[in-house]
């Protein structure tokens, strides 16, 4: 840190987890590693059958509060999640993602101390193993094409805290594209994006009946958010475009 003016921004991640019992340890360390101090995890199990919460209980020196109860998916265990926060920023990470390397919080503290950022900070996600192994998402921000197709890798990104007193909850009856969805709430979002890579994420599961599925829950989420005809012209672009992306991975 080389901010001495601002305060060193508080960070909190949280992880939703159910039946994560082969992956959640890596996440855990990879967030108890950063070297950067300002920091805070919480978890929210849904009630896992798999030995998920004695990782958990193994884990609660690194863990701020954690619980484990059945829940109404992903968009529920995080709203249940942001409860709990204390942080200026936060960030969401999947059972089977990690942070790509120690010094990851530690290099975006500064920027995110600048004030000028209302809304999101984010950078770059890599597939580590599975059919998309080595593949890496993440570009500049543009809000128009925002509108078009998500283009902040969650897993990716930090959100102000204040973001969400704004935007309110993330919409249960979404299963994927809640985050994107909650973004488009707001009709001029205010992002940077940073060409640094925050977050491995696991690959396996993703087929291309999984991107069909939330192409058509980002078309679902821009329908509620009032976006057009040609929007959907365009999200059908969009899918023959990750279609042939996924068919070269495989290849």
């Amino acid at each position: 840190m080389s901010n001495s003016i601002n305060k060193p921004p508080q960070i909190s991640i949280i992880v939703a987890v159910y039946n994560g019992a082969k992956t959640i340890q890596q996440c855990i360390e990879s967030i108890a590693k950063q070297t950067y101090p300002y920091k805070e995890l919480i978890i929210m199990d849904g009630a896992s059958k798999d030995g998920t919460v004695s990782i958990l209980e193994n884990n609660t020196s690194q863990i701020a509060y954690w619980e484990s109860k059945e829940d109404r998916g992903i968009a529920h265990a995080w709203n249940k999640a942001l409860e709990h926060v204390n942080g200026d920023w936060v960030l969401f990470l999947g059972a089977d993602d990690h942070f790509k390397d120690d010094s990851v919080l530690s290099d975006m503290a500064d920027i995110l101390c600048d004030n000028s950022i209302d809304d999101i900070v984010y950078g770059k996600i890599i597939f580590e193993g599975g059919s998309l192994h080595g593949l890496v998402v993440g570009n500049s921000f543009d809000n128009v094409v925002m509108k078009r197709r998500m283009l902040i890798p969650h897993t990716a990104a930090f959100h102000r805290r204040a973001f969400f007193k704004e935007a309110g909850q993330f919409d249960e009856t979404f299963k994927m594209a809640m985050d994107y969805e909650i973004l488009l709430r707001k009709k001029t979002l205010s992002a940077k994006f940073v060409d640094r890579c925050i977050t491995a994420m696991g690959g396996e599961g993703v087929s291309s009946t999984l991107i069909v599925n939330s192409l058509l829950e980002n078309r679902k989420a821009q329908l509620k958010n009032k976006l057009g005809w040609r929007f959907k012209i365009e999200a059908v672009h969009a899918f023959y475009q990750l279609r042939h992306q996924f068919n070269l991975l495989k290849a």
